[in-house]
Parts: structure tokens; sequence; C-alpha cells
């Protein structure tokens, strides 16, 4: 995935380096400039994760030989959270606190959220609609990993600010 620049420079090695020498100020300015980071990606994720499962209720409905209206009646339970999942919102519906970043991608990514895809379900060719799921899945599972990356980042900082407290500096 061709990140933003934002990303990447939180996710530099460059970026945590020589954290003893940065004031506690700044150690908590950089932690909650990567918790607002990994909020909006945690957010299109949702968003990706969401449009997955539609899309992958459509095939099912199509396969089914069943009416568009069957799926518009399922939107609830297809956007629900899955028993045994934790969803910081209870659904997969993203939250009503959306992130106050907004993230773009070099190669338009961010579109595959956001695009009229949906609206014309009914109007997608099968081969559509597979390609479309297959490219959410792949930014979905890109932003998993940029996710995981980002909580490493901030486990440091933390870890640097916890050690500062223990340390009487703080």
């Amino acid at each position: 995935m061709d990140q933003p620049d934002r990303i990447q420079r939180l996710l530099d090695p460059a970026y945590t380096r020589g954290l003893d020498a940065r004031s506690l100020d700044d150690l908590r300015t950089m932690k909650s400039e990567c918790a607002d980071v990994e909020h909006a990606v945690s957010y299109y994720r949702r968003l990706a994760q969401a449009r997955m499962e539609i899309l992958e209720a459509e095939r099912d409905r199509r396969a089914r030989g069943g009416d568009i209206s069957e799926l518009v009646a399922d939107l609830p339970s297809i956007l629900g959270a899955e028993p045994g999942r934790s969803s910081p919102t209870g659904s997969r519906v993203a939250s009503a606190q959306t992130p106050d970043i907004e993230l773009r991608w070099s190669d338009g990514r961010e579109a595959l959220v956001a695009d009229l895809t949906l609206a014309n379900l009914p109007d997608l060719s099968g081969a559509d609609l597979d390609a479309t799921t297959e490219r959410l899945r792949g930014f979905e599972r890109d932003l998993s990993e940029v996710r995981r990356a980002l909580h490493g980042v901030i486990d440091v900082l933390e870890r640097e600010i916890a050690a500062r407290q223990v340390a009487g500096t703080a």
C-alpha cells in the first residue's frame, strides 16, 4: 500500500529514535498524533469491512436468486457486530465519531470506502463485485498491518512516558 506521508513518518524508525532527549510534552504530543492517525486508520478499516460484508451478502443474494429488497432489509444484521467479535461501536458501521484527520493514499485506495459501488450494487456484474471485494479485502489487510505498526509505536512512546514517571522525571 502506498501510504500517506503522515503514516510513513510515524512508522519510520527515526520517529522513535532519541526519545530520551525529548521533553515529556513532546512525547505526549507524539503519542496523541499516533493515536489520532490510528483512529483514522481504524475508521477506514471498519468502513472497508462493512462494505465487504455488504458485497458478500449481495453475492449470496444473487446465488439464491433473492430480491434486492431482501438485502436492504438484512442490512441491520449484516452490519451488526458478529457474536464473539469485539467492536468499539457495537456494530460494523463506523461510529458517529469520525476521525478529525483525513488520510489520502497516493493510489487513491480510500475511494474504495467512499465510491458509489453500493448505490450501483444491483447493476454490478459478478466480476465487478468480485474485483471490488478483493480490492477491499487487500485494503483492509493493509490497514490492519498499519494499525498494528501504529500500536507498536504507541507502545514505545507509552513505555518511555511510564519510565519517566517511575523515575520521577515526568
